[in-house]
Order: structure tokens, then sequence, then C-alpha cells
């Protein structure tokens, strides 16, 4: 008897972990096991070609926000051309209300809720004895007419106990990075968390290590580590960093920090690695006590804040910093000032994202308690909250391109950083005044994105005197950018004009390589006036190999 198993991620560079984890369970249940692996991009037909080309007698998949509708699709036509094979769904989707998924009319026999290892294989088990499943905790179907819920699956208590599967998986592996799982649960209280105080069990050490050497040897260089908040236990955070630093410099790591919990120690730790070797994602979510009080949050902001500082300034690191917009009980100014005080500290990237009440939290359970009107189909966005209008979630996702856009881009980061801290209503300056020029839609290419933000630091300026020293400085670096970029030279941000003639004799190396053949030059009316030098061959004539600065002009 056969299993397929139809795995759809949201890229090619991602890596189906729920594809491994079961087929490592379903060995013990003596079935034949293929992957179907996707992504939600690829032609539907073609998948249901290659799935119903398995032959399958059972069809099974995990259900997240961003393959839900592409799953449900190619599952209902299994269902319509092969009536009787039966079908599993599980995954994040399934942690609320299974009725419609598994009850009458739905699109599978069986929806699995919580940690699907064991419960997988326990009914695949009954299915191959042919016996009833309906004692089988996590499993919700349908039961001689009655839909059945069993709750949750029993959670695996000794997480070592569970099966490696790296070193079976990664034989013919050729993806950039892998997800590698170090805990499970955790013990905060936030609301809108499908793991909101869920118990933590922890892989050991060894496990952890044996697990790495198998990725290693694949030549996999980046892992991600899925723990829901790596510095929970902060004493295990330290042995586990000790470990990844020391024992795999080769391998860049993905943490999820919580900065409220990160102590100096661990700050100390990271401080020592290779630059760039770990990357780091921290959950902020929001500024406001009023609104942690309300989610339940274990922490406080002066705590989160000095966390943030702490984390931001480990040079070594690269620091992504989350928020929420349409948290209960939050406005839009908070956001503003979340914005403010954050882009402060400078992480390397601000993600601002709006609300999803996601399947099984208590927001998604009882939203009217909070007053959260949202859409009742994935992604399940907040549409409304008392203290945010759709006007106004709206206007903050449009303040989340202009971050992504702007403060996230890395030609333009320490340029909009500076400028932000030299006026800190910038960000909701820049998006009331590019509403009416510019679309949303779209993202806009560098070089447009290095002419607009030129132009509005420039209106700021005949604005406001008092932004004209530090903001002047802003656009002299924004140009001097535009020229090192090589971008267009004659087109550029300030007046400029080709140089047919030697250095002059007060020229300055300021960076670059003296020695390479220039095949044209270009003076720049910065303030002091400055000469690119473009190279040529392989270098290409938009390369700049060497800039001077001049005293003069001409």
């Amino acid at each position: 008897m056969k299993v397929v198993f139809l795995a759809v991620n949201c890229s090619y560079s991602h890596t189906s972990l729920a594809a491994w984890c079961l087929r490592s369970m379903v060995d013990e249940a003596m079935w034949e096991w293929e992957t179907v692996e996707v992504t939600v991009h690829d032609d539907s037909d073609k998948v249901l070609e290659r799935v119903l080309g398995a032959l399958p007698d059972v069809v099974a998949a995990s259900l997240y926000l961003f393959n839900h509708a592409f799953v449900a699709g190619l599952l209902k036509s299994v269902r319509a051309v092969r009536p009787a094979c039966r079908i599993v769904v599980g995954g994040p989707e399934c942690l609320g209300s299974n009725a419609s998924l598994a009850g009458p009319g739905g699109l599978a026999d069986v929806a699995i809720r919580g940690e699907g290892e064991r419960a997988f294989a326990a009914l695949l088990r009954r299915w191959r004895a042919g016996e009833p499943w309906d004692a089988i905790p996590g499993l919700c179907g349908m039961v001689l007419g009655t839909f059945k819920d069993n709750g949750a699956a029993l959670t695996v208590d000794d997480f070592d106990s569970l099966p490696s599967f790296y070193e079976r998986e990664l034989t013919s592996f050729r993806k950039p990075f892998i997800q590698l799982e170090t805990s499970r649960g955790c013990g905060n209280g936030c609301l809108f968390c499908t793991s909101r105080r869920t118990t933590r069990r922890d892989r050991s050490p060894d496990r952890v290590r044996a697990d790495l050497e198998f990725i290693r040897a694949a030549g996999v260089r980046e892992v991600r580590i899925v723990d829901r908040t790596f510095n929970e236990d902060p004493s295990r955070a330290l042995i586990l960093t000790r470990l990844f630093r020391d024992e795999f410099p080769g391998i860049r790591f993905h943490l999820e920090i919580d900065p409220a919990r990160f102590n100096a120690k661990l700050a100390a730790e990271l401080s020592q690695a290779r630059p760039g070797q770990f990357h780091i994602e921290a959950g902020i979510q929001c500024l406001s006590a009023p609104v942690y009080e309300i989610l339940e949050r274990e922490a406080t902001v002066g705590r989160t804040l000095e966390g943030l500082k702490r984390l931001c300034d480990l040079r070594n690191c690269e620091v992504h910093a989350d928020l929420i917009s349409g948290l209960p009980g939050s406005r839009l100014l908070d956001l503003l000032n979340d914005l403010t005080a954050m882009m402060v500290l400078r992480p390397a990237e601000i993600q601002l994202e709006r609300l999803k009440l996601l399947p099984g939290t208590p927001l998604a359970e009882n939203p009217a308690r909070w007053g959260l009107v949202a859409q009742s189909t994935p992604p399940y966005q907040v549409l409304s909250t008392p203290s945010l209008s759709p006007d106004e979630l709206q206007q903050a996702d449009r303040l989340s391109k202009l971050l992504d856009w702007y403060f996230n881009a890395e030609a333009l980061h320490l340029f909009f950083a500076d400028a932000a801290q030299a006026c800190p209503s910038l960000l909701v300056r820049f998006e009331v005044w590019i509403r009416d020029r510019e679309a949303f839609e779209v993202r806009p290419d560098l070089e447009s994105r290095f002419r607009t933000l030129d132009v509005f630091l420039r209106e700021l300026i005949r604005e406001d005197s008092t932004l004209t020293v530090p903001l002047s400085s802003v656009v002299q670096r924004l140009w001097y950018r535009w020229y090192r970029l090589g971008f267009s030279a004659r087109n550029g941000l300030c007046p400029s004009m080709p140089w047919k003639k030697e250095l002059p004799p007060d020229a300055v190396l300021v960076e670059g390589d003296p020695t390479v053949r220039i095949a044209r030059k270009w003076l720049v009316e910065l303030d002091p006036p400055h000469l690119f030098c473009y190279g040529t061959g392989a270098c290409g004539e938009r390369s700049v190999v060497a800039v001077y600065r001049c005293l003069k002009s001409g």
C-alpha cells in the first residue's frame, strides 16, 4: 500500500520537513512512500499528473497559509479522479476546527491536529489492518456518518526518540538552506501564536550535533533553526550557540530570539562568532505595555528595547526585527512610535506585517472578544480593530512596503536610517508624500528608489531649515553612493560632466585601485568635487575602479 505525500513549498529554496518527519515514522507502519515536492508557482495540472501517476492509496499533505488554496484545488481533483484514495491533511491550518476540512463534503478523510508523526503512523497501521481509527488522539473526520473530533494529538515527550532523517534525505540535496528543529513548544502566552503555552521539549546537544554532522557532510552551508524561541532557556541557548559557533564555523545559522530574554552572556558568545555566521530574527511585535498585557505576552517594553539594542550592537550579526500591525489595543500612533524607536537602533531590517488570526489561537477562536474583524479564509488578515480603521491598516501596509524598499535595502539602509534619526517623523511624512506620486503595487527598481529618496529629502530641507545640516549630509552621501554603484553618470542625481583631462594635481585617492586602466572619468559636483573613474574590459564600463577627491571643480 502506498502513501504519496504532496509537499507544496512557497519557493524552490524551501524544503518540506513534514514529509521527511512523517516518512521516518511511516517506515515503521510498513507502507510504501513517495514524495511529490513542488511549489505554489508550479503548474497544478502537471502536479496532479505526478500525484495520480504514482497510483496512491493515500495522499497526505501539510496545509499552511501560503499553500492552502493550491493544495485544496489539487486534493479536490484527486478525490474526483480517484475516489477510493484516502486523503489526510495536517499542519498549522488544522489546529482549529477541522469540520470544514474533514467533515461532510470536506477535502480530506482525516485531518490531524497537532504533532503528526505518531498519530499519522497509527492511522496507517489501522487502515492497513482494516481497523477503525476513531480512538486515535488528534484525528478528526467522519465516522459512521458523524463528524468525530479527537482533540489534539499526543505530543512527543522524548524528542530525541524521533528518528533522524538527515542522512537519508540529504543524499542528493542541492537547495541553499535546510531547517533544523532543536526544540518544540513555547512557554510564552501570546494570544496570536499557535505555540502559546505549549510544553517545551528539547533535543539533546548530542542529537543536534549528530544532525548537523549529516548536514555539513551534505555540503549545506545555511541552517535555519525553527525553534519558536531559541533563547527561552538561556543556559541551553549558550550551549547550542557555542556548539554552532565552534564546531560548525562553516555553517550560517538563523535563530529566532526573544529580545526580552536576550542577556549579556548570550550576547558575549555571539560576539565571538565570525562575521555573518549568525542571522537573528528578533520578535518585537510591538512596544506597548497595554498591548503586552492584552496579549498575555511575558515581557516588558524596557526589557524588549534593551535586548534589541544589545542585539543591534552585535556588529558581526545581521538582525531582523519583526513588528505586527493590527494587534488588539494598538493604535496607529503606537505603531509609528514603535517604528521610530526601532529605526534609531538600526537593525538590518524591520519587517512589519498585519496580524493574522491563525487557526487554533485564542484570537481566532473568539475574535469578537477583542473586537477584531478578519478575513475568514487564508491569510486571515485583520481588516479592522476598535483602535485601527481599515484605512489605517492600509496605511500600515504602505509603511511596511516603504520599510522594505528603503530601510531594508542594503544600498539605502544607512541613508534612510540617518535621515530618520535626524527627522523622527520621516517615515510617516515619506508615506504621505509618496502616496499620490507613486503606485504601491510594484516594487520600484533601485535607481528609481534613489531618485525618489533624493527628491523627498531635498524637499524636506527646503521646508524645514532645522533639517538642513543633517539631511544635507545624507543627500551628499546618497549622491556619492549613486555614482559609486555605477548608476548613470550622465543622468545622475547632481550636476556632473565628463572629464577628458589628466587627473588634477590636487586629486586625492578616496578608494579604489589607481593602477587599473581607466576608460572614462566623470567630475561630480559633490562638496568637494569628486572624480569617478570607470573601468573597461572585464570590469564593465559602469564599474567604478577609483574615486578621487578634488579641491577644485575646474
